[in-house]
């Protein structure tokens, strides 16, 4: 026969469970939370938890009355009150957005029953949520993701995997989009890191969980490396446009800033072509975002303003050596070769050389005029050269004639003020008029025509 004994432990309620073989000892817990800190006091349990109160003789038949189990030496505590409560209480702080509430709720559940899955996946969507830049909890996700699986029914198993797969990649995704934000606002090296390193980790993390799921990691894939993609694109107008400033003359701390800004937004998209590697066609634009801005440092240099015989006139100051430049002439070739790997009908262009990628392309007077080849007034002149000019036999004509003469002109006279004076009131009226008519001055490669 068992024997009931209600003793107070410290200003706690236990109850001794005496019976054959020794004596086990269980905490009062509360029937309206589930809670087991009870407190004595004035003549009263209280629950700590919800403060309700409880008297001796009410705690007495609380513990006798369908709360324990005995049978032989085994002690039985039925706790399925307690961890419904939990859950619901775990449910609502989630909605609400309270996922630090929400995953402390589950982890009561889970010292109570261990192998609760339904415990272990909310924990694993309030944890990642919980994420930060400054601290990742991916990985703990995924834990708690692959706990949910391993614990799960075996009529709820396909449904976890899905959704679990699901979860990791909201989240995962979330993360490096918020990185990516940050590039395209401010595109230092620091925030390069930043959508490089939560890019890599969190795919790793992710993959782990979506390959248990059995799902194919193509499509997450590719939203990460879009992603990334995006970013670059989206910070490129603001690099070009804090490169040229208001004059088209950068200074030496502006071209160092856009040689750094330009090799950050090459390794982010080595980084998308080699994440997206199992659908190759995906990379073919990211391979010609890679050619331009690899053309875009070769090209680029600052400038400084010069007086002789107390004139001024601005000359080339810093720019990259011929080696420099032809080593990243070689990487704009590997990845001309690389396009036509995906695409056996590109066609390979020649080796440019340095000179022809330095001396401007064209536009040969209003880049002399203006100091450089990518500035504002030299994007509208050669948008209108592109899609108006170039559209017509005479229009055509004129631009072989122009670009026959125009460099030995400026070769004979464009160091001179006079030759730069005489023209830059032409071109300015020019460029305001077809502004005006909606020829735009943003970033702008030349059309193959």
């Amino acid at each position: 026969p068992t024997k009931y004994v209600i003793v107070g432990v410290a200003g706690k309620l236990q109850i001794k469970i005496i019976y054959q073989g020794g004596i086990s000892m269980k905490k009062l817990v509360c029937e309206l939370c589930g809670s087991g800190d009870m407190i004595k006091k004035d003549g009263y349990y209280i629950c700590q938890a919800c403060e309700t109160k409880y008297s001796v003789e009410e705690a007495k038949k609380m513990m006798i009355e369908g709360t324990v189990d005995v049978s032989g030496s085994t002690v039985k505590v039925d706790n399925s009150a307690s961890i419904k409560n939990f859950y619901t209480m775990a449910v609502s702080a989630y909605e609400a957005e309270n996922k630090t509430e929400a995953e402390n709720y589950c982890n009561k559940i889970i010292e109570i029953e261990p192998e609760n899955y339904e415990a272990w996946f909310l924990k694993g969507k309030a944890a990642g949520w919980q994420s930060t830049l400054a601290k990742l909890r991916i990985e703990e996700s995924v834990q708690c993701f692959s706990k949910a699986i391993d614990y799960a029914p075996e009529d709820k198993i396909e449904e976890i995997k899905k959704q679990a797969a699901d979860e990791i990649s909201k989240l995962s995704i979330a993360l490096v989009s918020l990185c990516c934000n940050n590039f395209t606002k401010y595109p230092d090296t620091s925030n390069a890191n930043s959508v490089s390193t939560n890019a890599v980790n969190t795919q790793m993390y992710a993959l782990q969980l979506i390959k248990k799921c059995g799902i194919t990691a193509t499509e997450f894939n590719g939203k990460i490396a879009t992603l990334i993609n995006s970013a670059v694109c989206d910070a490129w107008p603001s690099i070009i446009k804090n490169y040229q400033g208001d004059d088209g003359h950068p200074s030496k701390y502006e071209w160092e800033r856009f040689t750094t800004a330009c090799d950050n937004c090459i390794a982010l998209l080595e980084l998308a072509v080699k994440i997206d590697d199992e659908v190759p066609k995906n990379n073919i634009q990211r391979y010609n975002n890679l050619i331009q801005i690899t053309e875009a440092v070769i090209k680029s240099c600052s400038w400084t303003r010069e007086y002789v015989s107390g004139k001024a006139y601005w000359s080339k100051e810093w720019s990259l050596t011929n080696a420099a430049r032809e080593k990243r002439i070689d990487k704009i070739m590997g990845y001309h070769n690389k396009i036509k790997e995906l695409d056996s009908n590109y066609v390979i262009p020649e080796r440019p050389s340095v000179k022809s990628l330095t001396k401007g392309g064209g536009c040969y007077v209003a880049t002399c005029v203006y100091g450089s080849y990518d500035c504002p007034q030299v994007w509208t002149l050669r948008r209108y050269r592109d899609y108006t000019l170039a559209e017509t036999w005479y229009g055509r004509a004129f631009i072989h004639i122009y670009y026959a003469i125009s460099p030995t002109i400026v070769k004979l006279f464009g160091n001179t003020n006079w030759f730069k004076k005489m023209w830059k009131g032409k071109l300015d009226k020019m460029v305001a008029d077809l502004q005006s008519k909606g020829i735009k001055s943003t970033p702008y490669k030349d059309k193959n025509w």
